[in-house]
């Protein structure tokens, strides 16, 4: 199935398979000379207008990157059922730079991490699980952007 770029800006597209994360790798250059540029994470739990509390346990994250080739210079990944997430911020005497990645399926968990051979376990990276993963273009979202507003 041939694929387009139009058609994937904004949109959601899921990965499902060793497939779909072959094409993603592939159309964001394994996210070489690519930068983490936002992270928001959603509990999904909330207080209602009657005070009740409301759980449902699914965490979903956004991550938002940048990179310095075109045409896919931004794009979003959406982790859906978080099981669990390792970000640890960088110091001054480390390079942000992110060169390749790891991105796999395996037993039905989806894995994102900052840097290519990375291994279930290893925590000294930023890294992700979680049972669905989808990802889309935001080429709006270029630059020192600021979604997060003080207000």
């Amino acid at each position: 199935m041939r694929r387009t770029l139009i058609d994937k800006t904004s949109m959601w597209t899921e990965i499902k398979d060793e497939t779909d994360i072959k094409y993603l790798l592939e159309l964001y250059g394994y996210f070489h000379d690519s930068c983490l540029r936002d992270i928001y994470i959603t509990t999904r739990e909330f207080v209602d207008e009657k005070l009740a509390m409301h759980f449902d346990n699914k965490l979903t994250a956004s991550l938002l990157f940048q990179r310095q080739f075109g045409p896919t210079t931004v794009l979003e990944l959406k982790f859906e059922e978080i099981e669990q997430f390792n970000f640890r911020p960088f110091d001054t005497n480390t390079d942000p730079v992110i060169y390749d990645v790891t991105l796999m399926k395996s037993e039905g968990l989806f894995y994102w991490a900052d840097f290519a051979g990375w291994e279930v376990g290893d925590n000294d990276s930023i890294w992700i699980k979680g049972k669905k993963l989808f990802w889309r273009l935001r080429p709006e979202l270029i630059g020192n952007i600021e979604r997060l507003k003080d207000e």
